[in-house]
């Protein structure tokens, strides 16, 4: 049963993240005119975006305040940490860069807010680079590079992917039914590095490109994949399994309740290529 919400719009829900915010990090945070679930706030590194949006959305979509407040600590944990090390925060160690996969619409957000840097991948996904280490994510944009003059901006893949080789093939931690008994639905979920470009990497997915199959980046740790016993070689065909095994279905509920949601867009695997599988008409 879902619960009573108590912030039915997104400027109470802001007021209210922004408030606890401030008063946990003792800093000055405000929204942005015309954005209320986009917040500003300014620390010791300097001026910081904190986007609201995917936690307003699950929060409407169940009225549990469980994953906001997840998130308001996650937000105060890493500011806390940035500022511990602000003499640290601009240097990018090229052993920690690693590829993942964002909707178009956020890497355009980054580009022009943050000159973020991103590249063509699959329709309506595009490939952005990330330095993981100490506990922090940084989004690694034109600015950093500017500060690292010993990286430049066509090495970033080759870094990014000789870090991901380097990790190895990562196994589906589920494997689940569906409501085909020909189809197997796996799910591959991961902690330590963003691994979702392994199935774009044709030295990693060698393995698992051997029969055709449809994949889903739901949200920044969790892949899903459908592997079917019969044929899946025609368009015809994949869309059959897509809709019939529900898999459309479980990618969508992925997305709307999943925190950090990247795309419910199907992808159909054959030969080691990817293309976007449109909905059966």
């Amino acid at each position: 049963m879902k619960q009573a919400r108590l912030y039915d719009r997104p400027e109470q829900f802001a007021e209210m993240m922004k408030r606890q915010l401030a008063e946990s990090l003792q800093i000055e945070v405000r929204m942005t005119e015309g954005e209320p679930l986009l917040l500003e706030m300014d620390d010791n590194i300097g001026t910081t975006q904190v986007s609201l949006h995917d936690t307003y959305r699950m929060y409407m979509a169940g009225g549990d305040l469980n994953a906001a407040v997840d998130y308001l600590n996650d937000i105060v944990r890493s500011s806390r940490v940035a500022n511990d090390k602000k003499d640290e925060i601009t240097v990018l160690d090229p052993d920690y860069i690693y590829p993942a996969l964002r909707d178009e619409a956020y890497a355009e957000v980054m580009r022009k807010q943050a000159g973020g840097l991103s590249a063509e991948r699959l329709p309506g996904l595009r490939e952005v680079y990330l330095e993981i280490k100490d506990e922090l994510t940084k989004v690694i944009s034109k600015g950093m590079l500017e500060l690292n003059p010993e990286l430049h901006e066509d090495q970033l893949r080759k870094i990014a992917y000789r870090n991901l080789r380097r990790e190895g093939w990562q196994e589906p931690r589920m494997r689940l039914p569906t409501l085909l008994d020909s189809c197997k639905l796996e799910v591959y979920m991961h902690d330590t590095h963003p691994a979702e470009c392994q199935f774009l990497d044709p030295e990693l997915n060698g393995p698992i490109s051997k029969k055709p199959y449809l994949v889903a980046f739901t949200n920044r740790k969790t892949v899903m994949v459908l592997r079917a016993d019969e044929a899946m070689e025609t368009l015809r065909q994949a869309q059959r399994l897509a809709e019939e095994s529900g898999f459309r279905t479980m990618a969508k509920r992925s997305v709307a309740l999943m925190p950090s949601p990247v795309s419910d867009r199907i992808y159909w695997v054959r030969d080691g290529k990817a293309g976007l599988l449109p909905p059966r008409k």
